[in-house]
């Protein structure tokens, strides 16, 4: 029998990571678990996130970041452990799991494919290939209707 007693949810400060959350307090809510929620803090002084999104630079900022946005996207009945770390968010991911003993780890992803996702890379495939724990992906709503119906490969090469 699978018990869930500790969950992890990555958050990167947007909107889309929301969508890991939905899951973690489905599940939170059926094993009775504890929720963490972990911001890796990473990147250069004055480092943009997706969309124009400014990132914290201190791990105060981080901490004030993240508090705002629990209070701001998730309901107050959520019963949360915010979690700030600084460094390489696989290897902050990875270490947290393993000293944490957790039992699932949720991650939203942003959808990337083609050309963008070899660039780029993924921090979610990087944690489902090298991390013991199972891990659960979701894809925000919006990417969901969007790789379904397009591949960008093509676009990214300009092809077409």
């Amino acid at each position: 029998m699978i018990f869930l007693k500790k969950i992890l949810v990555t958050t990167d400060l947007s909107p889309f990571s929301l969508a890991a959350m939905e899951y973690a307090t489905s599940l939170g809510t059926l094993y009775t678990s504890r929720i963490y929620l972990l911001y890796v803090l990473e990147g250069k002084d004055g480092a943009h996130g997706k969309e124009g999104q400014t990132l914290p630079r201190t791990e105060e900022e981080a901490e004030k970041a993240l508090e705002e946005f629990v209070r701001t996207n998730i309901p107050g009945e959520t019963r949360l452990m915010r979690v700030v770390r600084k460094g390489v968010p696989v290897d902050e991911i990875r270490a947290f799991a393993q000293e944490e003993g957790i039992d699932l780890i949720i991650m939203a992803t942003h959808g990337r494919t083609g050309v963008r996702h070899m660039v780029m890379g993924s921090v979610a495939e990087r944690i489902v290939r090298l991390c013991s724990v199972p891990v659960l992906t979701v894809k925000p709503q919006p990417f969901r209707e969007v790789i379904l119906q397009r591949e960008d490969i093509e676009k990214d090469l300009h092809l077409r």
